[in-house]
């Protein structure tokens, strides 16, 4: 796997990963809407003998703040990778030799020939012929 396709991965588990804490966050702040929040049983019907399954405010918004932490860690970490994936593609664009460009895709980068090869629209015959050339220099 190149190392493009290694940060597009990292950087879609990190996306999945917020976007659970996300909903997690959503679904909790349900809970704290006026009529969910239930911190205190009036009567003596089930739901105050058995319990429930809604929590007090206090003990939500905690967990809501740890989650909103989460969720700004992998924003910021999507952020980096994303930037670096974009720094790498610059740096192959302001390559002008072709040979260097392959060098640096194979070597660097980890691209097969073939990826190489629809990444700069060449054949793979051309580029495969560079990457010997290169091997043997």
């Amino acid at each position: 796997m190149s190392k493009i396709q290694s940060i597009t991965e990292m950087i879609n588990i990190e996306t999945k990963c917020r976007d659970n804490l996300i909903r997690r966050k959503i679904s909790l702040m349900v809970k704290l809407s006026p009529d969910v929040i239930k911190t205190s049983c009036i009567t003596n019907d089930a739901e105050c003998i058995h319990g429930n399954s809604s929590k007090a405010f206090e003990d939500i918004l905690p967990e809501i703040m740890v989650l909103q932490q989460q969720i700004n860690q992998h924003d910021k970490e999507i952020r980096i990778l994303t930037n670096l994936r974009k720094q790498i593609i610059e740096h192959i664009k302001g390559i002008d030799n072709v040979n260097t460009k392959v060098k640096y895709l194979r070597d660097h980068v980890g691209y097969s020939l073939q990826e190489i090869a629809l990444v700069l629209d060449y054949g793979y015959g051309y580029i495969r012929k560079i990457s010997a050339k290169l091997d043997s220099e």
